[in-house]
């Protein structure tokens, strides 16, 4: 089998870490099991992002009491910012799991809360099948049991699972006129998951339009199709874990290059809503059937 950069990566990490903690004075005897989950996220440095992060966390300890939770981050640069500005560490995957992996965790259970198997989804399947691969090679430094959440949109079940709990979510702005949604976008072809969402909502709701900020649809290909209808009132929300930097400034900014500065210059009057998808119950019950189905 031939290791790539993040497998090797994982397994020099996972070294390092247990060097690092035994000298700490931190080994102990491990327990006979002890189950685990780790949630894992892009990312925000705003407090307004933090909260949708933490609204999942809450759903999944109330869901799984008694099970140790532990929150990494996949974004290095939100990981930096959070550490210069706040003086605050938080871990990566790969560390967060060497450190229960050396904690005695015997099974843990990886939740992601990405929205598309883009990169980075895919860059946290190489880490955990990094760790699997230790266990199978023979050393003690993985986990009995590891296993891996699929991000919300994965099969064909999950788009009508998604648009099905936004058309609920935005029940309201559904009824005064157009809602906007803004994905992040990428460059990876999972990109594709964003058009499939945008065909699955059309058949529940005409009046949904799916844009990304990097990718395609863009905001002209959503202008472009508003143009086709009589509405005038367009909500935008993100379609986003979090209301972080994206929506607060690429979306709901002041700024003239804004989604609701453009939308407000061709004719729509526009209303931000700056709410993460994780801070929806709606979305905590998706994030939890995967994680359900991972466990089993």
């Amino acid at each position: 089998m031939k290791l790539t950069h993040r497998v090797l990566f994982a397994l020099a990490l996972t070294l390092w870490v247990t060097v690092l903690l035994a000298s700490a004075g931190f080994a102990a005897e491990a327990p006979k099991e002890k189950k685990g989950i780790l949630l894992v996220a892009f990312g925000s440095s705003m407090p307004e992002g933090q909260a949708a992060i933490d609204a999942v966390a809450d759903a999944v300890r109330k869901a799984y009491p008694g099970v140790e939770m532990r929150v990494a981050f996949t974004s290095r640069i939100v990981m930096r910012k959070i550490a210069r500005e706040q003086n605050r560490v938080v871990d990566d995957p790969a560390i967060s799991l060497s450190k229960m992996a050396f904690e005695g965790f015997t099974d843990v259970a990886v939740l992601s809360t990405h929205i598309i198997p883009g990169e980075e989804y895919q860059d946290l399947a190489a880490i955990v099948d990094g760790f699997r691969l230790m266990r199978e090679r023979g050393t003690k430094s993985g986990f009995e049991r590891l296993v891996l959440s699929e991000p919300l949109l994965a099969g064909e079940g999950d788009y009508e699972k998604l648009a099905a709990a936004l058309t609920k979510i935005y029940g309201a702005e559904k009824e005064a006129g157009a809602v906007v949604l803004m994905g992040h976008g990428s460059p990876h072809f999972a990109n594709a998951a964003y058009s499939e969402l945008q065909t699955v909502l059309w058949r529940k709701a005409p009046n949904f339009f799916v844009g990304t900020v990097e990718g395609i649809p863009s905001l002209d290909d959503v202008i472009g199709q508003l143009k086709k209808t009589r509405m005038k009132n367009v909500a935008v929300a993100p379609l986003m874990l979090v209301a972080g930097d994206h929506a607060h400034n690429d979306m709901a900014g002041d700024e003239e290059d804004s989604w609701k500065s453009r939308l407000a210059k061709v004719g729509y009057k526009v209303t931000p809503k700056l709410k993460g998808l994780g801070q929806y119950p709606e979305v905590h019950r998706l994030l939890l059937d995967k994680l359900a189905r991972a466990w089993n």
